[in-house]
């Protein structure tokens, strides 16, 4: 009889679980989560604050993600529990915990899914080696996190760049790849012998992703060749293992004690942040927790899923900054958690697409996940180059080629600013309140963010990463930097792209509804034009952290000129106390 434990990381779910997969020889399953206190605690992020002092601190899971998290982890207990079991909870460093409780339970296996991050993938490696060498116990690891398994992704620079490109000319010979070949790889597999023990591991090591295309349109088109895999069936609580009566479960740590750290930091978080921004946001996500004891938030995800491709996703208009109204699909935190499987959600959209009006207007679900992909492969192909100003080998626009990127001490105040949500810019102060208030905000509004951080304050784009993995609830270290490097013009493409907030604020706000919801001085406003320009029409309010100018289209500036106005629209009483309202 074979005894496996599952270190869960990045894949807080019972079903569609490759972890909980059972043959023949496998009898018994365990289940353990743990709390490493670097996690929570204030670290160097590798940025410096300039070019050759000290470096910044930052941590790696904020207020809101950690409480996502809680209810994650709440969740996956109780539902092992439902089976008979329970899930093993300890606090240190997983690394030295795993072989002492694989020791203690006589374990033959530990199984594990790869996440991204080159901090993860290093602490992924340690552990190996340790249970290799110390323990002499069997080592699975699989990858979770994607729609496209990294075993059916090519591992030969041809094969990519055929299928990347197959119209395009070579002098080498082309090389036939298809799915069937894709399917077969096995070099994405590493299996090492080690004096009796074996370790099976899917590679997702940078060396494994050479020949993998810099930009993301090409990546697509190799990813839509690959097999998505179908679902796993859920576990069969026989195989559940039952934690033996003398053995210390353990507790799962409040909000509190997790979010203290930050509190208690005697040095300034990324530098330079007001303490009063880090106790709004521990607030914030005390004040929003759910109710870890009651919501299967792993149920509930599976409910909002099927909602929402019931009912809202041919419809939804993703574009726009308030998206809290359904125009969002809202997977990117049980995405990030591991609470949904990539494959859950595509298979569900196969299986009832036939059955909708419209089935083509939900495939952008796919082709976000896609994204998604990317993003998490070039975070794996890059390693620890991926958190370099510019990302080895990235392709950047002769824009941006030679932009000089300032460090956080010539521009300190600006930085505060724009964090604070005090550019006195109506967006991006918005986005950035309720950023800190729930944990999210638009794609939309995050772009324009990004824009003036990266684009009009030319700072360092890594400080806007850092910042938002402080924030984000969904946050994904892959998604997070990927996405950053993109809208800096440094990551995986070779667009130059410049945000005009004022323009996309009329645009995609047009009635100015998102900004009166978060700017409480606006909420009385009932001209338009006031709205996305208030300081041509309030005396109190401020000069912008950057000429308004700047934030305003040609053709908006043309309009403006001739018309005095750039919005269309002017709102009634009614309009204002709806908007105050929502």
């Amino acid at each position: 009889m074979i005894r496996r434990l599952i270190w869960h990381r990045r894949d807080l779910r019972i079903r569609d679980n490759e972890l909980y997969q059972t043959n023949e020889e496998v009898k018994k399953i365990y289940s353990i989560f743990i709390f490493n206190p670097q996690d929570y605690h204030p670290q160097s992020t590798g940025i410096s604050n300039d070019d050759k002092s000290e470096q910044l601190y930052g941590v790696t899971n904020g207020p809101h993600f950690t409480s996502r998290l809680l209810h994650a982890v709440h969740s996956l207990k109780r539902n092992l529990q439902s089976m008979g079991g329970d899930l093993l909870v300890r606090t240190g460093n997983p690394v030295d915990i795993i072989p002492q409780i694989t020791k203690e339970l006589q374990i033959d296996e530990v199984v594990w899914s790869e996440t991204p991050g080159y901090y993860e993938y290093v602490q992924s490696e340690k552990m190996k080696k340790k249970l290799l060498e110390e323990v002499q116990c069997n080592i699975y690891t699989t990858c979770s996190l994607t729609l496209a398994h990294p075993k059916d992704l090519p591992t030969d620079q041809i094969v990519w760049q055929t299928l990347a490109r197959p119209k395009e000319k070579r002098k080498k010979k082309k090389s036939k790849a298809t799915k069937q070949q894709l399917s077969n790889n096995n070099q994405a597999v590493e299996t090492i012998n080690y004096f009796g023990v074996t370790a099976t591991t899917t590679n997702i090591s940078p060396s494994r992703f050479v020949g993998m295309p810099q930009i993301m349109g090409d990546f697509r088109r190799v990813a839509r060749n690959a097999v998505i895999r179908d679902l796993y069936n859920a576990p069969n609580p026989l195989h559940i293992g039952i934690i033996p009566e003398d053995m210390d479960i353990g507790a799962i740590p409040p909000l509190q004690s997790l979010t203290q750290p930050l509190l208690e930091s005697t040095r300034p978080i990324l530098g330079c942040l007001p303490k009063e921004i880090i106790e709004q946001l521990v607030k914030c996500a005390t004040d929003n927790r759910p109710d870890y004891s009651s919501i299967d938030i792993e149920e509930q995800s599976h409910q909002h899923l099927q909602n929402f491709i019931h009912h809202h996703a041919a419809t939804a208009d993703r574009a726009l900054c308030d998206v809290s109204d359904n125009n969002s699909s809202m997977l990117s935190m049980p995405l990030a958690l591991g609470i949904l499987s990539p494959q859950q959600v595509y298979h569900y959209i196969k299986q009832h697409q036939e059955k909708m009006a419209s089935p083509d207007d939900i495939n952008w679900l796919i082709s976000h996940m896609e994204m998604r992909d990317f993003f998490i492969y070039d975070s794996l192909r890059n390693g620890p180059a991926a958190y370099q100003l510019v990302p080895m080998k990235q392709p950047v626009h002769k824009a941006d080629d030679k932009r000089e990127w300032l460090p956080l001490s010539q521009h300190q105040d600006g930085f505060i600013r724009w964090a604070s949500g005090k550019t006195g810019l109506p967006m991006v102060d918005a986005g950035m309140r309720e950023l800190i208030t729930t944990g999210y905000t638009s794609n939309r509004v995050r772009q324009n963010m990004a824009s003036v951080l990266t684009k009009d304050l030319k700072l360092d784009w890594r400080l806007g990463a850092e910042f938002f993995q402080l924030c984000l609830a969904d946050h994904c270290v892959a998604a997070n930097y990927g996405n950053w490097a993109y809208f800096a013009g440094v990551g995986g493409d070779s667009k130059s792209r410049h945000f005009r907030t004022v323009s996309q604020s009329n645009r995609y706000d047009p009635e100015g509804r998102y900004v009166r919801k978060w700017i409480k001085q606006l909420q009385d406003v009932k001209e338009v034009e006031a709205i996305l320009r208030p300081w041509d029409f309030m005396a109190d309010w401020g000069v912008p952290i950057v000429p308004p100018t700047t934030q305003i289209t040609w053709n908006d500036k043309e309009k403006l000129e001739r018309s005095g106005r750039i919005s269309i629209f002017i709102l009634h009483d009614e309009d204002v106390l709806s908007s105050q309202s929502s």
